[in-house]
């Protein structure tokens, strides 16, 4: 259980630590706003302070020196000198002699360690008045407390000074910065929060906890660009399987769900496929179009049909442009709607115009004429492949499942809730063969960054080790891929470049016996 906690916490993690990313504007508009606003609120709100200071010396009458030496005596006077400086007696002298209706600002006393010497401070929102404060207080402080200290004089040891800067300088610049801080805080919080508690299929493990229904396979995310310069030029490369441009990882993984669902096929029969998701942006079409291209790979004979209008993201991953000599042609029938690429044997339903001559297209896939030639298809095709809409407030899904023989669903990491994926399943099984199985699409891993030393089990290749061949994404050395599962013909991968495999202990045992079997046999 520790071993397959590990990585599912970790994947956890890691769609958490993406989500906050993904939202990083959202968060540094808060950051700014708080910045903003606490720099106003803290401007509206700021009084200076200016603080002028002098230097006093305790000394005794008595002494002809002038000087009260004895600095323990001067620390035990703190308290009454204290009391008598900062009174509201003596505040309210230095206020009638100011000529104010009363003083609002502050006498702070201070004995400095060690000596017989008293740091005076005087506080106000004025440097003026905090110079006069203090220079009267020096005045008229000798009489006011000449009955209460007796025989000690005070005397001024170094003159005030008259302030240039206030005590507690404006500090915008760490207001600014702490406030945007708390604010990015506070936002990173409540998206990561959020993010964890969505209740979406946020890796393998919580798809097959959650799900009711067989898993596929796992597509993992895929680049859509080749490198910095493309995606600056927003110039996407193709997604289409074999294809030179993806991973070899990504190639696989689709001849291997080609396979369970062929699987599903001997098993249950049927030719017609819905490959359809809960909602849009799932990469449904994506996956649609790669399983056309890999049953063709199979010189099957295949037919795509896309149940929305517009079919210009299938004709790029199909690399196809249709010839003027097609789109001229006046469709009258179903048939003529289908186009078949030279030298292939994947063909798509092309056309989806409407003119007076025939319907439109929505009501062309609902209509008589196009069930009557799905039937008729199913003679002429190996597989037909119907890349259908969205399942969330789409009649047309529950359409197109009564037509095919049975569903595909596209379940897209951490995108849609749990339970709307399960009603689409619910609603899937209800029509002829049911539900296949869900294909889990873009999905991305804690193991693409942080080598954590497990796979995911595709046949007998692992994603553990990375290795030295970063070109080829999170698929690992190659000389892991060993026997590759289930695919037979991939062999050891003896000589498959330079990246030979090496053989499992298993297929070493064997060869080896039948080696020592065949000398002894010569032998004797």
């Amino acid at each position: 259980m520790e071993t397959t906690n590990k990585p599912r916490n970790l994947d956890t993690i890691y769609i958490v630590l993406r989500d906050v990313l993904k939202n990083w504007f959202p968060i540094l508009c808060v950051a700014l706003s708080a910045m903003f606003v606490s720099y106003i609120v803290a401007s509206a709100t700021y009084t200076p302070n200016y603080a002028s200071k002098c230097t006093m010396v305790v000394s005794a009458k008595a002494n002809n020196t002038g000087v009260y030496a004895d600095t323990n005596e001067t620390e035990k006077l703190t308290d009454t000198i204290t009391a008598v400086m900062e009174s509201t007696v003596l505040k309210d002298k230095i206020a009638e002699s100011l000529g104010l209706p009363y003083f609002s600002g502050g006498i702070r006393t201070k004995v400095v360690t060690g000596t017989n010497l008293i740091e005076v401070t005087a506080k106000a929102y004025n440097p003026k008045i905090a110079f006069t404060v203090l220079n009267v207080l020096i005045d008229i402080y000798p009489e006011f407390s000449r009955d209460i200290l007796g025989d000690i004089v005070i005397e001024v040891y170094e003159e005030p000074n008259l302030p240039s800067a206030p005590s507690n300088p404006f500090q915008y610049k760490k207001i600014a910065l702490l406030s945007a801080l708390v604010g990015a805080a506070v936002v990173i919080l409540i998206t990561a929060v959020h993010s964890f508690l969505l209740e979406t299929v946020k890796n393998e493990w919580d798809a097959s906890d959650k799900l009711d229904a067989k898993l596929l396979g796992v597509v993992y995310h895929e680049s859509a660009y080749r490198n910095l310069k493309a995606r600056l030029l927003r110039k996407k490369k193709r997604l289409l399987s074999g294809a030179a441009s993806v991973s070899f990882g990504f190639s696989e993984t689709l001849k291997k769900i080609r396979t369970n669902i062929g699987y599903f096929q001997e098993k249950n029969g049927g030719k017609a496929i819905l490959v359809t998701s809960y909602d849009k942006k799932e990469g449904r079409t994506t996956i649609a179009v790669n399983l056309a291209h890999t049953f063709t790979q199979k010189k099957q004979k295949v037919l795509l049909v896309s149940g929305n209008e517009d079919i210009s993201d299938m004709l790029a991953l199909l690399n196809i442009e249709l010839p003027s000599e097609f789109l001229e042609k006046e469709k009258q029938s179903v048939e003529d709607r289908v186009f078949t690429k030279e030298n292939s044997l994947l063909s798509i339903i092309a056309d989806t115009s409407t003119n007076s001559s025939f319907i439109g297209y929505s009501d062309f896939l609902a209509s008589p004429e196009f069930a009557h030639f799905m039937q008729q298809a199913k003679e002429e095709y190996d597989i037909i492949i119907v890349d259908g809409p969205c399942a969330n407030r789409n009649a047309a899904t529950e359409i197109f499942a009564q037509l095919c023989d049975f569903s595909v669903l596209v379940v897209k990491q951490n995108y849609t809730k749990v339970p709307y994926i399960n009603d689409t399943i619910d609603m899937l099984n209800n029509y002829n063969k049911g539900l296949a199985g869900y294909i889990f699409n873009d999905v991305y891993s804690s193991a693409t960054v942080i080598n954590v030393g497990y796979g995911y089990g595709y046949g007998g290749y692992s994603y553990g080790s990375y290795g030295k061949y970063v070109g080829y994404g999170k698929y690992g050395k190659y000389g892991r891929y060993g026997r590759y599962g289930k695919y037979g013909g991939y062999g050891g991968y003896g000589g498959y470049g330079a990246y030979s495999s090496e053989k499992s202990s298993d297929e070493k045992t064997n060869s080896r016996r039948k080696h020592e079997s065949k000398r002894y046999k010569n032998e004797h």
